[in-house]
């Protein structure tokens, strides 16, 4: 059994996954285990590699951004800057109880638009339920001032101004009279009122209005920004990605003849890189690239921007151009020089192209965490 070195193993783009399963049955199936090192990965062994990085997008499959409007009188149940899985709960507004006796002297059908403005301030059209509200009025059409809200163009529901349509749905507004005479009014959706009627008299505790529950429909990383009359949440998705497309890396200590037998007849495996006919292991910066991504390396760190503003030294400037060819000095691609190929002033950010395996892959990183040559 020789020394264990790195080796990386060309692929078929796309078929990284199904040659690293291949070649870890091959391994166990020839009893190779000892002469070749072995990882966790996600809970599992595997005696090979497809380094894969998750990277976030605030973009859904279809497109657009996965957004949710959560009125303030919800409470936010997940957590800001963290995880969440479909169907977990975003928000959630619990039963609504009369606080004190009272009897309802009105009940009245109402249909509610709700339009959210172009500096994201909503404005509130309640319609009578015996007005047709125009079957355009759709949530998530945008929509101009001066359009009629129902189909008889009733001069009292025109839009007064542009916004786009965010909610539309039944409502009942309910008055409530107290014994000191006094009376409040309360909007409850139609959906989760309780058996209330016209002339029915409450005691202090009684149920109002039933539990409600806005879901996620999507999993990834929860963003919350707040406005005058709701929150708007963001799912940002996790994607994960394969750092290096076409290629499987593996810790190897077989002999050359084993070496060439792991891989014939691997569907979707080309050859080792480096030499056609003689495995050549990884070497430099592209090895301690690996370890790295295996967690087997420190990964290199520079004092942050963020971290400069907080100890008072004056914000980074930079002395770099595009087109110039620089050395990373933080992440794991730190030893690796590349050419810049766009720089972001506002983020303070840096696109960096360097050449791993002969391909050029872009790579971004702040400003300290390159330096020149």
């Amino acid at each position: 059994m020789r020394l264990k070195k790195w080796y990386a193993i060309q692929t078929y783009a796309g078929s990284e996954l199904k040659v690293k399963d291949d070649l870890n049955d091959r391994i166990r199936k020839r009893a190779w285990e000892r002469a070749v090192e072995s990882f966790k990965v996600e809970g599992e062994e595997t005696f090979f590699l497809v380094p894969v990085e998750e990277v976030i997008t605030s973009r859904s499959r279809r497109g657009s951004a996965t957004e949710y409007r959560i009125p303030y009188d919800y409470d936010l149940v997940a957590k800001p800057n963290e995880r969440i899985q479909r169907g977990d709960p975003l928000a959630r507004k619990p039963e609504r109880h009369i606080e004190e006796p009272a009897k309802i002297t009105d009940v009245e059908l109402l249909q509610r638009v709700i339009i959210e403005l172009t500096n994201r301030n909503e404005e509130t059209y309640l319609v009578p339920a015996d007005k047709h509200v125009r079957r355009d009025i759709r949530v998530g059409e945008k929509i101009r001032n001066g359009v009629p809200l129902t189909t008889d163009s009733d001069e009292r529901f025109v839009i007064a101004n542009r916004g786009t349509v965010v909610l539309r749905d039944k409502v009942r507004r309910v008055t409530f009279e107290h014994p000191d005479g006094k009376e409040k009014k309360r909007l409850i959706s139609e959906k989760y009122v309780a058996r209330i009627r016209n002339g029915m008299s409450l005691d202090a505790g009684d149920k109002i209005e039933g539990e409600e529950v806005i879901p996620s429909r999507a999993s990834g990383l929860l963003k919350v920004k707040e406005y005058k009359d709701k929150r708007v949440v963001t799912i940002q998705r996790i994607e994960k990605r394969r750092l290096f497309p076409g290629y499987v890396f593996g810790r190897l200590g077989l002999e050359d003849e084993q070496m060439m037998e792991l891989i014939e007849g691997i569907k979707g495996a080309v050859r080792y890189v480096g030499s056609k006919f003689k495995p050549m292991p990884i070497e430099g910066p592209e090895m301690k690239l690996i370890k790295r991504k295996a967690g087997l390396l420190a990964v290199p760190t520079a004092a942050t921007a963020a971290a400069a503003a907080a100890t008072g030294e004056p914000k980074i400037e930079i002395d770099f151009t595009v087109g110039e060819v620089v050395e990373i000095v933080e992440g794991p691609f730190a030893d690796f020089t590349g050419e810049i190929k766009e720089i972001d002033k506002d983020a303070e950010e840096i696109t960096v192209m360097v050449k791993i395996f002969g391909r050029e892959t872009p790579v971004r990183l702040g400003f300290e965490g390159i330096e020149k040559l």
